[in-house]
């Protein structure tokens, strides 16, 4: 069945004005109900999403006709059909949700949220680039102290100037280390991201373009300072919450962190912030 067949067998189940109204506004809570529960909303997901159901059931009552989704289990679990077909379809479905769920959250994050997240410890936190006016209203409200910039803009460019701008007028210290997310990065560049990461003290913000790679190492290398293990502090580079994926060209900035992990285990070291500087003035990163 194609798409045009598909699209007219929901129009032949969907024909009153009600029917439709009430999809209109149920299929878009239930999607919402989604990505809430991805973003771990409990309650607003389950709620959400039941809502939306709850619409389209109705509008399905008020014409006379089936739900989608009964028509579909039917099909699923009735003796009907190979069981290889139904389970194939079951498993598409599954993934397809888990997908779909994993899109909408990395995306909403990003690009809704600005990847804005406190973590490690209180008065910590991490974004992607904000417009200069809600960088302004977030240090106040949070009473940020230090703003860390990450992006290697140049320093005439419009959303530098304007974050500049916010900072002074804010009277807050302003830090701007310039890394480019797709080159590994070079000892010296390192070695002065570690000297801010020594002496930062919150409240501070941490952010580059998108809040995931450059802003991950940064807070690997920090959750270290903190005390944190190698694996806790490597949850700083997280796909569901964060949106990073070490596949990417964008990664290439953190893979520093897995050439000392390398390192460390072939010679029995600790994962620590201070071997891993040990590691960076021994070994040469690639350049």
């Amino acid at each position: 069945m194609n798409l045009k067949q598909a699209l007219d067998r929901w129009l032949e189940r969907h024909q009153t004005g009600p029917n439709r109204l009430l999809h209109i506004l149920g299929i878009p809570a239930t999607v919402v109900g989604v990505v809430l529960l991805f973003m771990q909303s409990w309650l607003p997901a389950v709620a959400c999403f039941l809502a939306g159901y709850v619409l389209q059931v109705i509008g399905h009552y008020l014409e006379g006709s089936r739900v989608g989704e009964v028509i579909l289990l039917k099909k699923l679990f009735l003796p009907t059909g190979s069981f290889a077909r139904r389970l194939t379809i079951i498993s598409f479905l599954v993934a397809s949700l888990l997908a779909g769920g994993l899109f909408a959250q990395v995306m909403v994050s990003r690009y809704v949220y600005f990847n804005l997240y406190e973590t490690i410890a209180p008065g910590m936190y991490r974004s992607g680039q904000m417009p200069s006016e809600h960088l302004g209203q977030l240090i106040r409200r949070l009473g940020i102290e230090t703003v860390v910039n990450l992006c290697a803009v140049p320093t005439d460019e419009s959303s530098y100037t304007a974050e500049r701008q916010v900072v002074r007028t804010n009277q807050v210290e302003f830090i701007h280390l310039p890394f480019l997310a797709s080159l590994y990065p070079n000892r010296e560049q390192l070695n002065e991201l570690l000297d801010e990461i020594e002496k930062i003290e919150p409240p501070f913000l941490v952010h580059c373009h998108g809040g995931a790679d450059r802003t991950g190492m940064f807070f690997v290398l920090l959750a270290l300072r903190e005390g944190k293990d190698w694996d806790q502090a490597m949850r700083q580079l997280s796909l569901l919450r964060f949106g990073y994926y070490s596949r990417t060209r964008s990664a290439t900035i953190t893979y520093p962190l897995y050439d000392f992990a390398d390192y460390a285990d072939q010679h029995n070291w600790p994962k620590d912030l201070e071997h891993f500087r040990l590691w960076l003035n021994k070994a040469d990163p690639q350049r």
